[in-house]
């Protein structure tokens, strides 16, 4: 009878004192030496999961949730507008479901999931994913039975905003202006003093985010240039395009484009100015991104807004995302059609009407003096 195959394991090769994994007659290079084991058995790992071919079938009592999460991440997650995003959630789905059977997905599995992850709003969104993984898998092999995924209940909409008040004291303090002390009622600073510290990234992204409302993520990516890893910005035709050339968005994070307001261009043209150099050959050459530190692309300036706005003695609930908020209400507040406010943001006319509507000088007028 013939001999049955081994499964993949690993195997130290004597000559070179590294691990391999033996699969049958292949022998793949981990290139851990002989004390790497731990990371030899990561690779072992990886090596088994990449080999594993998830279940296809249309009888759900014979299909869990790795093989549809499986198939999903394989199939479409490399095309979704955040891959690696999707990824993990995927990931977490199936730590938590794991080897369950699609018969098995009820109601009360989905809330201890969101119980589980203790954040509503990211279970939702991955609860969301596995639907999808599930639709796709059922497109293609047509379950005998699709279960029905529960979700959260969405999180309202948030309302705050800052007042002008508030974005100039942000602005003071990313300038070098500290208040010497706050009022602790009113948390106004009763008097300020110029300090040698500035924050100069931190007045670009407060200015752009404040005249544009776009995400924090795309301004970070902004450009001097068209490029396909982030927006750019056109100084000729006084237009910022949020999207880079070829890239997909979700459809709830649209990314359209957005004329630069009056005020802020000046700022831009400046800013473009300064970060323009001359090179040896006497070319002029420009910093790649328009809100940078030092040069180099910002990643995280969460800890740097965290000091500024405890020195400008603003809530603990002002994020860079607030600057969103505010842009939109203050176009309800002038007055703005909704069609064209709603535009310049990227979101639909609906989703600006529901959530900043009310901030318009004219809502409900007619129907407030009908009798």
């Amino acid at each position: 009878m013939p001999q049955k195959k081994r499964p993949a394991r690993l195997w130290l090769r004597p000559d070179t004192g590294t691990w391999f994994i033996k699969d049958g007659s292949k022998r793949i290079p981990t290139d851990c030496r002989e004390d790497a084991v731990e990371e030899a058995q990561g690779k072992l790992a990886d090596y088994i999961s990449s080999q594993y071919r998830p279940k296809r079938s249309s009888r759900s009592a014979e299909v869990t949730i790795d093989d549809v999460v499986l198939v999903y991440s394989r199939e479409k997650a490399p095309d979704t507008a955040r891959p690696r995003e999707t990824i993990a959630m995927l990931e977490r789905i199936g730590d938590f479901f794991g080897e369950m059977f699609l018969t098995e997905i009820k109601g009360q599995a989905c809330r201890d999931y969101a119980s589980d992850r203790g954040n509503l709003g990211g279970a939702r969104r991955d609860l969301e994913t596995l639907r999808a993984a599930i639709n796709h898998y059922h497109a293609e092999h047509t379950l005998d039975m699709v279960p029905k995924i529960t979700l959260p209940k969405k999180g309202m909409p948030r309302q705050a905003w800052l007042t002008r008040r508030e974005i100039a004291k942000l602005l003071l303090v990313s300038l070098g202006w500290v208040p010497i002390s706050c009022d602790i009622a009113s948390r106004e600073p009763i008097a300020w003093k110029r300090t040698g510290w500035r924050y100069p990234h931190l007045t670009r992204l407060l200015m752009v985010g404040l005249y544009t409302g776009t995400r924090l993520s795309a301004i970070l990516n902004l450009q001097w240039m068209p490029n396909t890893t982030g927006g750019h910005i056109d100084l000729e035709r006084g237009v910022i395009y949020r999207r880079a050339d070829g890239e997909r968005v979700a459809h709830n994070k649209r990314r359209t484009p957005v004329k630069i307001p009056p005020r802020l261009l000046r700022f831009l043209v400046y800013w473009k100015k300064a970060d323009t150099v001359v090179d040896e050959q006497g070319r002029e050459v420009a910093l790649r991104y328009a809100v940078h530190y030092g040069g180099k692309k910002l990643t995280k300036p969460h800890k740097a807004f965290r000091s500024i706005r405890s020195l400008a003695c603003v809530g603990d609930d002002v994020t860079p995302h607030i600057l969103r908020h505010t842009r939109a209400t203050w176009l309800a507040q002038a007055g703005v059609e909704i069609e064209q406010a709603a535009a310049s943001l990227g979101m639909t006319a609906e989703e600006f009407e529901r959530t900043y509507a009310h901030a318009h000088p004219d809502f409900q007028q007619q129907a407030a003096n009908a009798f």
